[in-house]
């Protein structure tokens, strides 16, 4: 099944939950509380390792990011989130230092290292 939401559209295949963020120019908290929501419908209460494609989005509000970083943590085992070059892998790497998250957090700039880094946290379903 495939959730085509306003802001992002996202899938499960193979283990792994694909959330691509639609052109956005700044994420609100309204905006992050709806993402989360949808992300949740589409998991059915089944934690998944979970990668993120950013490079769509250009800002977030902090309101949103905390609310995606603490809330938006909830079934999720690992996260790879991709960005679009070094500069914003640097910012998103501050970011999750900040955070701290409770689960494996990485950035990438390539798909393929992204989807090899969520591997080891796939379970059946």
């Amino acid at each position: 099944m495939v959730v085509d939401g306003t802001y992002a559209k996202m899938w499960i295949s193979k283990g792994i939950l694909y959330f691509i963020y639609k052109e956005i120019y700044e994420i609100n908290r309204s905006m992050a509380k709806q993402i989360v929501s949808q992300r949740l419908q589409l998991q059915n209460e089944n934690s998944y390792p979970i990668f993120c494609d950013l490079r769509a989005v250009t800002l977030a509000q902090k309101q949103a990011r905390d609310y995606l970083a603490i809330e938006g943590a909830y079934m999720t085992t690992a996260l790879a989130l991709l960005v679009k070059d070094e500069h914003a892998e640097v910012i998103t790497q501050m970011y999750i230092k900040i955070n701290n998250p409770a689960y494996p957090t990485r950035v990438f700039t390539n798909k393929e290292k992204a989807l090899s880094f969520l591997q080891d946290y796939k379970s059946n379903h």
